[in-house]
């Protein structure tokens, strides 16, 4: 059976925070160019097959380190140059070594990472890939007992400007959220946040049954973004966020009206399903309202963005399997500024798929395209 599985992503949320109703102080017009580059890989075969999940962009814009697991190491392409610059190979095993898993990880300054894949073996290395310090996190959270009963924990980010201090989402054995997990690896201590207000996630959530068994779920995810001055927490059901406040451990919880999108999927139904069919119908359903990607920085114009698309989808079944078919996607942009008050949206007429790996360089949003196993980007310069 082809197993659909969608693990909840956790949220966060901590203390109390007041909503803010996020308006229009003026209605703005978006107009867009495209073009697009070509990297440069010299001799080397880059590695694509992730369609750059497993990379990392450097503080300054300049550099994207992507992770190769087949030759455990980081490829360094140069943005600005568009080429492949280097291969920095890892250790897997022994003192030296990151452990078995090298995802994720998370650049610290310009000349370190953070290899947090395998929490057991979480550590520093310089971009040598030489190890510089150990990281207690799993320690940490051993010692604290919330580990206990199959609980997982997964690191999601390295709070900027904090002396290793690390957010996390703690989920149950079936990868559903339950709270979000500060840890403080300097103190050996951890601080619990209880995640109160998208307790209406949980309507987004169905579950795939054999029998008595348990295979597969479909929920909602939240995402993490700690660009420009705010780390922000929001998902893709609601058109929300939340600003967490690590002096504090607080949320102030933001709300937006689109003009033309839905701002929240329906409720999935029925909660539980015994097919993949029936799976994948109501995942189709529920992109056919509107999905809301994460929000990413742009430090030239001082503003987010937030992709959300309508996806018209059919379900296709061939020897028994199900697998899903895009007919058409339509592509929304939105621009908030520093204190994420909502700006402008339009549709991007010029994007016929939906992006994949992006971020923001030079003012223009870098998306990801594969051009016959080659390394490019479609670059999207906004006029707002």
């Amino acid at each position: 059976m082809n197993k659909f599985i969608f693990f909840i992503i956790p949220l966060l949320i901590a203390g109390c925070g007041n909503p803010e109703k996020g308006n229009f102080g003026q209605e703005r017009q978006l107009s867009f160019a495209l073009d697009t580059v070509l990297v440069d890989p010299g001799d080397e075969i880059l590695y694509l097959r992730a369609s750059l999940g497993y990379a990392e962009l450097s503080a300054d814009g300049r550099f994207l380190y992507n992770y190769n697991p087949t030759d455990h190491a980081l490829e360094k392409i140069d943005l600005d140059e568009l080429k492949f610059v280097e291969k920095i190979p890892f250790e897997r095993e022994g003192p030296r070594g990151t452990g078995p898993f090298f995802t994720p990880f998370f650049l610290l300054g310009e000349d370190s990472v953070l290899v947090a894949g395998s929490l057991k073996h979480a550590a520093i290395f310089n971009l040598e890939g030489e190890k510089l310090s150990e990281v207690t996190i799993h320690q940490v959270l051993e010692q604290s007992g919330i580990l206990d009963g199959g609980n997982r924990f997964r690191i999601k980010s390295v709070i900027p400007g904090s002396d290793n201090h690390y957010l996390g989402f703690l989920t149950d054995w079936s990868a559903k959220f339950m709270e979000l997990i500060k840890v403080d690896a300097s103190h050996s201590t951890l601080t619990e946040l209880d995640l109160l207000a998208f307790d209406k996630l949980e309507e987004y959530r169905v579950t795939q049954v054999n029998g008595s068994e348990i295979i597969g779920f479909l929920g909602s995810q939240v995402l993490l973004q700690t660009g420009g001055k705010s780390i922000v927490i929001s998902n893709n059901v609601f058109n929300e966020l939340y600003v967490y406040l690590p002096d504090s451990d607080s949320l102030i919880l933001k709300t937006y009206e689109s003009r033309l999108t839905p701002n929240q999927k329906t409720p999935y139904y029925p909660k539980q399903v015994d097919s993949d069919e029936a799976l994948y119908r109501i995942y189709a359903t529920s992109l056919a309202e509107i999905e809301f990607e994460r929000l990413f920085w742009d430090k030239i114009n001082k503003h987010y963005y937030r992709f959300s698309y309508q996806t018209d989808m059919e379900i296709v079944e061939e020897n028994g399997h199900y697998s899903r078919s895009v007919n058409s996607s339509t592509i929304f942009l939105t621009v908030f500024d520093k204190n994420l008050e909502m700006l402008a949206e339009s549709i991007v007429p010029e994007l016929k798929n939906i992006p994949q790996t992006y971020f923001v360089k030079d003012g223009a949003i870098w998306i990801f395209e594969n051009m016959e196993d080659e390394l490019g980007f479609v670059r999207l310069s906004i006029d707002l």
